[in-house]
């Protein structure tokens, strides 16, 4: 799991990487689980404290567009260190926040250092194990972990002490990871030769319909996330521990995703034809995943359709993340990266209110369904990108 990458410089240990992952969902997702005590402190409304987990997270997402543009000109390592010691600094920042102002500012400070991980975080591991469908699965199940677990322990957290104990907490993590980072992952290392100019690249034009992809990934994976607990607390009935009951459940759907991202890992070591048409299986699986939890209505069989949904998603983006490795040049990898995440938290963010709208009028079951619908467009540009790729475009030079 912390494998060591040598090549003709000094070792690398993808371990660190891997764990800079699940921390960089993690720190911004301590917001959500201690919402009620900040409404609780300050006074704000939860429209007002939605406002600032909005930006924070349209920074999380928009960011990514110039944070891989920085990765290319200094480097992946660098700008891992960058990510750790900023979110150290606003965590602390946001732990001693006299008010509300002051903690928006510092969480979106911190919205905008998460930025900065996801293109240099996987162009160092692209880089380094140039077609590692394994280590890219192991990295997306890190980022699994960190979003099912950081909510549990900075709720327990701020029920046992107070919510800036839970950014207390998230700033130690920081700090630590910083040092890890900065012994572990060394600036002065050489890439592995294959990395230069890997073989198997999707060219230009099955590289945009990846890209426009990006945004209907994003879409359906941020509705997910964000009405799967509300969904599950209706199984069983409402009652006073109904809020709690689907966070828990929630999080058990989500650590699906980990043995999912291990899959798809597998699934990702294969040439880019095969890799867009398993994405399509995937997604048109999702795609009836989705109606079918819609059919069920929360019972438990919607608990097992909506881990099902979740299990295929999750299937899905190692081999997206592999398709972007494959068509890039090494020296671009974190603005192809950088632009990809972009779209996908940017147009993502736009799930939460249509969502709503969906929600509202016809139940949050209705939402799965529609975030089925929506998949389809996942399912068609995966066998969009195989045809574009042709039957000769198993090997060939990658996309500028």
């Amino acid at each position: 799991m912390a494998r060591e990458v040598t090549g003709e410089g000094r070792q690398v240990r993808l371990g660190t990487i891997y764990a800079a992952h699940g921390a960089s969902h993690g720190f911004v997702l301590v917001l959500p689980a201690v919402l009620v005590t900040l409404r609780a402190e300050f006074g704000a409304s939860f429209t007002t404290l939605g406002t600032v987990a909005t930006v924070s997270s349209m920074l999380y997402g928009l960011g990514a567009l110039p944070a891989g543009l920085l990765a290319d000109r200094v480097g992946a390592p660098v700008l891992l260190r960058v990510f750790a010691g900023a979110s150290a600094v606003c965590c602390v920042l946001a732990a001693l926040a006299p008010g509300i102002w002051w903690l928006a500012a510092a969480l979106a400070l911190l919205g905008a250092a998460g930025a900065l991980y996801h293109p240099s975080g996987l162009a160092e591991v692209t880089l380094n194990v140039p077609g590692g469908g394994r280590e890219l699965g192991i990295h997306g199940g890190f980022g699994n972990g960190g979003t099912a677990l950081a909510p549990l322990v900075a709720g327990a957290v701020a029920a046992a002490w107070s919510w800036r104990a839970s950014y207390g907490l998230a700033a130690v993590a920081a700090a630590v990871l910083l040092v890890a980072l900065v012994r572990q992952v060394p600036r002065d290392r050489r890439l592995p030769p294959q990395a230069q100019a890997a073989a198997g690249g999707v060219g230009r034009g099955a590289l945009a319909v990846v890209m426009f992809l990006a945004a209907a990934e994003g879409f359906v994976f941020q509705g997910f996330v964000t009405f799967l607990p509300a969904f599950l607390a209706e199984v069983g009935g409402t009652g006073q521990a109904a809020a709690a009951r689907g966070g828990v459940l929630a999080a058990v759907v989500l650590l699906l995703g980990v043995p999912g991202q291990l899959i798809g890992g597998r699934l990702a070591e294969t040439d880019p034809r095969r890799l867009a048409l398993r994405y399509a299986s995937l997604y048109a699986g999702a795609v009836l995943a989705g109606l079918a939890v819609r059919a069920a209505g929360p019972t438990p069989l919607g608990v097992a359709l909506a881990g099902l949904f979740s299990l295929l998603i999750f299937l899905g983006q190692p081999i997206t993340n592999q398709l972007v490795a494959r068509s890039t040049r090494a020296a671009r990898r974190g603005a192809a990266y950088g632009t990809y995440f972009s779209l996908s938290f940017g147009v993502g963010a736009l799930a939460g209110a249509a969502g709503g709208v969906v929600a509202d009028r016809s139940g949050l079951a209705a939402v799965f369904g529609f975030l089925g619908l929506v998949a389809v467009v996942n399912t068609l540009g995966g066998l969009a990108v195989r045809a574009l790729l042709g039957p000769g475009s198993t090997a060939g030079a990658p996309a500028a």
